[in-house]
């Protein structure tokens, strides 16, 4: 068994992580203009109460309107959303920067300072490590040139020179413990979401591994022409019971050209469906993507199994021998029952060579589903464990090959 080592390089985690966060960015940009649209209200008012020139607060409420035009347009633009909901996060960042120090400017007085930490906490919930960089660095930036640059927003009185040192210390005291929250704070959810790709990457994977099995088993492909046929049937008969016109005829052909035909000649034989819907069809052809099958595998054996809120991320969804809370004295017995299990002769599976089980360690998915250190312990001593079977094992268990 020849390892195929782009095989398990794990090329499906950086889609799926992709998909979750695209699913949170969407919450997180309506989540913070809405926070940003009762905030431009609240300054809104406060231009008008006090009286500010029409100018100033002309200037302001351009400010506002062109962050919500502009996440509005990015937000309803559906091709590559994530990378525009991405750019979106970085505008966002520094617009409400430049917001908040407008409006130190204008008002000048030291309490309106704070504004700064308001347009980063807005910032914050994005949880992004660029973004966390880009707003701890302007925050620092326009911080100490407020208090560098402008000096007398900060003069009151009985005030000295050494209060404005003390602002910028304190300043870069909290920057730093800013920055060390929201690094600790992004990682946790990078680990969250690394964690829910690699269950959906491991279960993809052994539903991979059951079908492989299915075929050394059965000695044959998949058919997946006698498939198309039993779905048409099925389609037709459903039309003709709920008294309608066949409308899946059209689209299973489709599927079964899918086989043929690339992308482009697809769409020249059917101009009535455009190129999306044809790649969303792509996903579930049968004979080169396994996607139906992979929803009709999961769908059979998830009848009756019960999961309840705690148990959704809990390591008991890790399907493999390294369970990272296992002792190592457990993950050492689980590889020995298993390893046992394929050199002992059974009805339902012919014992293997020592060759062959390592084979099978050293170029399937075992390879990445056995703690590493006990995998190493097997692949410089496996002449040792097939002593031990042979010599020991056997002879207890009053053993005789069934071959």
């Amino acid at each position: 068994m020849r390892q195929d080592t782009n095989k398990y390089q794990y090329g499906q985690l950086e889609t799926y992580k992709e998909s979750l966060e695209l699913k949170h960015i969407k919450t997180k940009t309506l989540i913070i203009n809405l926070v940003l649209f009762v905030f431009a209200f609240v300054v809104g008012y406060f231009l008008i109460k006090l009286e500010i020139k029409t100018t100033h607060m002309a200037g302001i409420l351009t400010l506002f309107g062109v962050l919500f035009v502009a996440n509005l347009s990015l937000y309803s633009y559906s091709h590559d959303l994530f990378n525009n909901l991405k750019l979106a996060m970085y505008f966002n960042s520094i617009l409400v920067f430049v917001i908040a120090v407008s409006l130190i400017l204008i008002f000048q007085t030291p309490s309106i300072f704070t504004i700064l930490f308001l347009a980063y906490a807005v910032t914050a919930i994005y949880q992004d490590y660029k973004v966390m960089i880009l707003s701890n660095f302007t925050l620092f930036l326009t911080g100490s040139l407020l208090v560098v640059r402008f000096t007398d927003i900060f003069s009151i009185p009985g005030s000295t020179a050494s209060q404005n040192v003390l602002i910028l210390i304190f300043l870069i005291v909290f920057v730093l413990l800013l920055t060390l929250s929201s690094y600790i704070l992004i990682k946790r959810k990078s680990f969250f979401y690394n964690q829910l790709a690699q269950i959906k990457e491991s279960e993809v994977r052994n539903m991979d591994l059951l079908m492989e099995v299915e075929n050394i088993h059965m000695k044959k492909k998949f058919n997946s022409t006698n498939y198309y046929k039993s779905l048409e049937l099925f389609s037709k008969e459903l039309s003709r019971k709920i008294g309608i016109e066949n409308i899946f005829s059209r689209k299973i052909k489709l599927l079964k050209d899918l086989k043929k035909y690339n992308l482009s000649e697809i769409n020249e034989r059917y101009p009535d469906y455009s190129i999306e819907e044809i790649k969303e069809l792509k996903n579930l052809e049968l004979s080169v993507n396994k996607k139906m099958r992979n929803i009709g595998i999961k769908s059979s054996k998830s009848i009756g199994i019960e999961v309840t809120r705690k148990e959704i991320f809990s390591e008991s969804q890790f399907k493999s021998f390294k369970h990272f809370d296992d002792e190592m004295y457990v993950k050492i017995i689980s590889f020995v029952v298993f390893y046992c299990l394929l050199k002992i002769d059974k009805p339902y599976l012919k014992e293997l060579s020592e060759d062959k089980v390592k084979d099978i360690f050293l170029n399937s998915e075992y390879y990445y589903k056995v703690d590493r250190d006990v995998l190493n312990i097997y692949l410089e001593n496996n002449k040792v464990f097939d002593t031990i079977v042979n010599d020991l094992l056997k002879d207890n268990l009053n053993y005789a090959s069934h071959t």
